[in-house]
């Protein structure tokens, strides 16, 4: 094997450096720089190499470090060979740990039509959670309607929260119209990230007509910021009088969190720059600014008093 490699896993197993003193982070670590050093890696040269290795090593975690290089190529370069060994190590490893850590790595990976999910499917029914739960994560991004079937089938019959939101997450990569009904049902759940992971799944496998269920939701709703996404994206100017309503609401006190979307936007100006599309000829978005921009700018959020300033002039 590639000299590179074979030090590159001695230093994601090193423990020289252990154990660490008081207040020194572990990000510190040469383990830990080598484990940032592997997850870059795009090198489908290595991939033979990694198969074979971890074909003929025994030590368990040399195994792990393999498994984590080969994963993290897989990832960066979409290479269906090794995803596919990644999924037929699955009945060769005991290690629950190891096993965890395997499916893990699996959920990130493209798993084009003609992928063999048999194994992932068989470990979904496992009595370890560990396995159990990391399988449902590796049914994610999977074109073979198996896995679609697969995860409603939790969603129907598993009581565990934790099984329900991995399946709902995995759903929204791996699902399809047919699961929307399966969907819609959890959001009556009584816990919150259930009902989170239920309607993110629904906004991504949604169309248009689902804009009444996201009025609703952000109306009456527990997950306001995604049903505000659902809006939004199927809304046209109907639907202004919800958006005012919502920045109001969120306005009328003190916000103790800043609640930021993946792409770094609060609530408000997700709302504002919709609303911003529709101020011509509307007084109530205008009345909005107004009130933002005066009585209530104080409660706003460095990053909204920014965002109405750069955009000041459309509602003028």
């Amino acid at each position: 094997m590639d000299q590179y490699l074979i030090e590159l896993i001695d230093r994601m197993n090193d423990r020289s450096d252990y154990p660490l003193p008081a207040g020194v982070s572990s990000s510190t670590t040469i383990s830990w720089a080598a484990l940032r050093e592997a997850e870059k890696l795009d090198n489908i040269t290595y991939i033979p190499q990694l198969i074979a290795f971890i074909n003929a090593e025994k030590n368990t975690d040399r195994r792990k470090s393999g498994y984590f290089i080969l994963g993290h190529i897989a990832e960066n370069t979409n290479n269906r060979e090794a995803m596919e060994f990644l999924i037929s190590r699955i009945p060769k490893e005991k290690d629950k740990y190891l096993l965890s850590s395997i499916l893990d790595q699996i959920a990130y990976l493209e798993k084009p039509a003609g992928t063999d999910l048999t194994v992932l499917i068989q470990a979904v029914k496992s009595n370890a959670w560990q396995i159990r739960q990391s399988a449902i994560k590796a049914l994610a991004r999977s074109a073979e309607k198996t896995a679609e079937a697969t995860l409603l089938e939790v969603i129907s019959n598993s009581k565990s929260e934790y099984d329900l939101i991995y399946a709902n997450t995995a759903l929204s990569t791996s699902g399809s119209a047919a699961s929307l009904p399966a969907l819609v049902k959890l959001l009556d759940h009584k816990k919150q990230d259930v009902t989170g992971t239920a309607l993110s799944a629904i906004l991504k496998l949604s169309d248009a007509s689902y804009l009444d269920l996201f009025r609703a939701q952000l109306e009456q709703g527990k997950n306001k910021f995604t049903a505000l996404y659902g809006v939004v994206k199927y809304g046209d100017e109907q639907v202004v009088p919800d958006l005012v309503r919502r920045v109001k609401q969120l306005v009328a006190k003190q916000r103790s969190i800043e609640a930021i979307s993946t792409g770094g936007k609060t609530e408000i100006i997700v709302a504002l720059e919709f609303l911003v599309q529709h101020v011509t000829g509307n007084p109530e978005i205008k009345k909005l600014y107004e009130l933002l921009s005066g009585k209530k700018n104080g409660l706003l959020w460095d990053r909204e008093k920014e965002w109405l300033q750069t955009f000041q002039h459309h509602f003028k």
